[in-house]
């Protein structure tokens, strides 16, 4: 396991190797204390002054933190893996998104707003398309009688959807833009 970039061994090579291990990793302790506490049998060192990884955890499971220093050993390397992961989760979202753009799922905004336009400039030209052949139709309908002004209402409302439904459609349109 590591913090910040210190290595912790299978053992380490004496009391004063765990004191500077312990305090780097945020425990208060101190060589006294340590002394004290292998008197008590709390932290057990082999014959040769190694002392095991495992002794070193579960002495320091005991120990009481420093201010600021609230992790546990294993947090940073877990809070280490989850940014790995996202970070991985990320580039895979970026990834995806490359590929649907290239293969034409996503247009430009600057293609889109200019679709857009196109789109609104055929419904315009739509809707007076269909004003100007229908409106022969539509006065000898109300018989130039406003009475009838429903019925012409009526009438204009369906042109309006029919045009509107046109507009709606995903087919494709050739619209050619002309510098006046």
């Amino acid at each position: 396991m590591t913090k910040k970039g210190i290595n912790t061994p299978s053992s380490f090579p004496s009391l004063r190797a765990v004191v500077r291990h312990l305090d780097q990793a945020g425990f208060k302790v101190s060589k006294s204390k340590i002394s004290r506490d292998k008197g008590k049998n709390l932290i057990r060192v082999n014959d040769d002054g190694t002392v095991p990884e495992t002794e070193v955890r579960a002495y320091a499971a005991n120990l009481e933190r420093k201010e600021g220093s609230i992790e546990d050993l294993s947090d940073i390397h877990a809070r280490k893996t989850s940014r790995e992961v996202e970070s991985l989760n990320l580039k895979i979202e970026k990834q995806r998104f490359e590929l649907e753009r290239d293969q034409g799922k996503y247009l430009p905004r600057k293609d889109f707003e200019a679709e857009l336009a196109a789109r609104a400039v055929i419904l315009e030209t739509g809707l007076k398309h269909s004003f100007k052949t229908n409106v022969g139709e539509w006065i000898a309908l109300v018989g130039g009688k406003p009475e009838k002004a429903p019925d012409f209402l009526q009438a204009l409302h369906s042109s309006l959807e029919a045009e509107l439904n046109s507009y709606a459609t995903t087919r494709t349109f050739q619209v050619m833009f002309e510098e006046e």
